[in-house]
């Protein structure tokens, strides 16, 4: 009697599918670190993008009229904004680059604010939009000094800033 030989071994489904298989883990390995990068910038950028800072400064720049006659209405944000925040119980910091695109020209805003943790808010000692011609639109606001507080007239303010150089708080 002729000997049979022994059935050949049963190849699993990684062995039977490898020409499409090999690929599809390269291109999920691929689709999970681009998905990681992209949680983790629009992580950042709504932080940024809801940051009070970012919100006054880019509702200054839409009400402004020197803004509005260098860039035009509609004036949106770019996608891309630069900077760092920072918040905490004892204040924070905000320095950001917000770049604003309207129908005439592209510029960007920067915008650096600070907390002192007073409970007075935010400090912008810069908001300004820089054109690509290299000029630059302060959006910062002085309030008027009152009539009978000769401490807080516009000599008395640090330049560029919405706070006076000396509130009256000891260091």
């Amino acid at each position: 009697m002729a000997a049979v030989p022994p059935p050949l071994p049963q190849r699993d489904w990684a062995q039977r599918n490898r020409l499409w298989f090999l690929p599809l883990l390269v291109v999920l390995g691929l689709g999970l670190i681009v998905g990681l990068v992209l949680g983790v910038f629009s992580t950042v950028r709504n932080q940024m993008t809801s940051h009070p800072a970012y919100v006054e400064a880019l509702a200054r720049a839409r009400k402004d009229p020197k803004v509005i006659a260098e860039l035009g209405q509609p004036m949106e944000p770019g996608l891309l904004v630069m900077g760092s925040v920072q918040q905490d119980s004892d204040g924070g910091h905000a320095f950001l680059s917000i770049p604003l695109i309207g129908p005439k020209a592209e510029a960007k805003l920067s915008v650096m604010a600070f907390d002192y943790g007073e409970g007075d808010g935010w400090e912008y000692t810069t908001m300004a939009l820089q054109l690509a011609d290299g000029r630059e639109i302060s959006l910062l606001t002085t309030p008027p000094s009152l009539p009978d507080d000769s401490e807080d007239s516009e000599e008395s303010r640090a330049p560029g800033c919405d706070r006076p150089k000396d509130d009256g708080l000891e260091a």
